[in-house]
Order: structure tokens, then C-alpha cells, then sequence
């Protein structure tokens, strides 16, 4: 058995009087420290960079931060809070590993944990990209291939590639293709600090570069008509892209993940975990592009 305790609505549980929902993860963490020695029990980090406590059945987690506006209405903060697992017996040692427990933990973040550490690149050694949107950003175009990709980021090789095989043997659809395709969706680039994206095949032609993510803590600088949008507190850009939308008479698109996207633009600001706080970074797509 497990309980989840949601960050925002969730009631404020207690170890011997100290909170640990809805607070800066790392006072918790602290805090979950001094009572782990306290009872001579153990807390151990989990894949979150957070703490587990498992002869307590207690496993903390953070994500974003929530708050109501003046209208009543909730909107990001630019901090990171504490949610909570309980477990019994069963689950305690390894709670992230039941499929319950993880489908949870995965549907209130939608974003692959971030434990740290969280250096943020200087906003004097972000290179200054110009955003041109549903056309590319930077010196990357939509269309691209992989090796146009790479050259244009001066011959840098990709530090991961994530693929998936579209004809998986034993699914549905295996006999219209072959089950050992492998085709490619997502390249990092460390140095450049981007994620390049590949939603893209024509009759077996293909990958092409589809969206562009400049990463918050490492990525350039991108600018909208001269709207920063890297590596800011995501208030502050949120703001501006409010005023820019009202300027050009736009509209806005909220994402199941809370992000937002400017609508027919392409162009959606998303967040990166700094320690207790968030930072902004923004991914710029093609028309044809879908967000995750």
C-alpha cells in the first residue's frame, strides 16, 4: 500500500511536528536528516535527489510550484516544493520501482527527474540565438537532417540519442515494416546546450528536425522580437510573453504540463530545476510539430 500527497491540495503531513509537504526541498531534506539520525534509521537519496526514509515507509519528492493569483486562478511560481509518498512495509525499499507508484509520481511531474547538481551556464557565455518562428531558431532550421544538424553546431557529436522502433515485434502493426527499425527522435548536444528533436519521416526518408529545445541551465540565449527567454525566473518571462501576447493580438495555449505555449507560433516556454527553484528554457517547433 502507498499513499501519495499532492504538493498543492494535499494535507500538510507531519513527522514529529516537522512539515514535509508543500516546503523548500532542501530545508526537508535537512530536516528529514536530523530525524533519520535522530531514530538511528537511515535516509538515502532517491532518483529525485530528494530523501527516502525507508524504515518510516516515508519518500519525498518536489515539483513546481503552484500559487493562486489575485483572481483565484493557480499559476507557476518560481520555486520547487515537497510532495510526499507514504508507503507500508511492502514498498518501502524500493517504492519508485511498483508500477502504481511510479505512474503516479510520473503523471504529477511530466518531466525526467532532476537530482542535481544544477549548474547554470553565466548569461555572458550564452551565446544570443534569434528566434524566427515555425522557420528555426539560431543557426538550426527546421527540416534539417541530423549530420546538417551537427554541422551547423560546428561539428559537435550528440552526448545521448534517444530512438524507438516503429514496428515493434508482437504489436499490431509489426507486419507493416520491418520489427528491427530503429528510428531516431532526439539528439542532446551538451556543448550547445539544445535538444534537437525528430518527429519527422517521409516514405522511409528521414529524420528531419521538427522543434529545438534550448536547455535552461546550459542552453543560448534565444530571443523573441528581443524577449529573452533562457535561463530568466519563469515569472518574469511569463510576464513578458503576457505583454507580447496582447502587443500582437495572440493567443495562449496551456499545456497539460502547465507550459505555455504562444498558439500558432510554435513557441512554448518550459522550466529546469535549480536547486529550489526553476528557471526558464523554451522549445521552438515547426508548424507541424506536437508538443510531448
Amino acid at each position: 500500500m502507498a499513499v501519495g500527497v499532492n504538493a498543492i491540495y494535499g494535507p500538510l503531513v507531519r513527522w514529529e511536528g516537522v512539515v514535509l509537504v508543500g516546503r523548500a526541498p532542501s530545508e526537508v531534506r535537512a530536516d528529514i536528516g536530523r530525524l533519520a539520525l535522530r531514530h538511528g534509521v537511515e535516509a538515502v537519496p532517491n532518483v529525485e535527489g530528494e530523501r527516502d526514509v525507508p524504515a518510516r515507509g516515508v519518500s519525498v519528492g518536489a515539483v513546481q510550484q503552484w500559487l493562486l493569483d489575485a483572481e483565484g486562478f493557480l499559476q507557476r511560481g518560481d520555486g520547487m516544493v515537497t510532495d510526499l509518498l507514504v508507503t507500508g512495509p511492502g514498498l518501502a525499499e524500493d517504492p519508485h520501482g511498483e508500477r502504481n507508484v511510479a505512474s503516479w509520481r510520473s503523471n504529477s511531474r511530466r518531466r525526467t527527474p532532476e537530482p542535481g547538481p544544477w549548474p547554470v551556464r553565466p548569461e555572458r557565455e550564452r551565446p544570443r540565438w534569434e528566434c524566427v518562428p515555425l522557420v528555426g531558431v539560431g543557426p538550426l532550421r527546421f527540416g534539417m537532417t541530423p549530420e546538417q544538424v551537427s554541422a551547423a553546431l560546428g561539428g559537435e557529436t550528440p552526448s545521448s540519442r534517444h530512438t524507438y522502433h516503429p514496428y515493434p515485434a508482437g504489436s499490431l502493426w509489426e507486419d507493416q515494416g520491418d520489427p528491427a527499425e530503429e528510428r531516431l527522435i532526439e539528439e542532446r548536444f551538451e556543448a550547445a546546450g539544445v535538444r534537437a528533436h525528430y518527429p519527422w519521416w517521409e516514405q522511409d526518408r528521414g529524420p528531419f528536425l521538427g522543434a529545438v529545445t534550448a536547455l535552461g541551465r546550459s542552453g543560448p540565449q534565444v530571443l523573441l522580437d528581443g524577449i529573452p527567454l533562457i535561463g530568466r525566473p519563469l515569472t518574469a518571462v511569463e510576464a513578458d510573453i503576457l505583454g507580447y501576447l496582447k502587443d500582437n493580438d495572440l493567443g495562449l495555449r496551456l499545456q497539460c504540463s502547465g507550459d505555455l505555449e504562444i498558439h500558432g507560433l510554435g513557441v512554448t516556454v518550459r522550466t529546469a530545476r535549480v536547486g529550489d527553484s526553476v528557471i526558464s528554457e523554451a522549445r521552438l517547433g515547426a508548424e507541424q510539430w506536437y508538443e510531448e
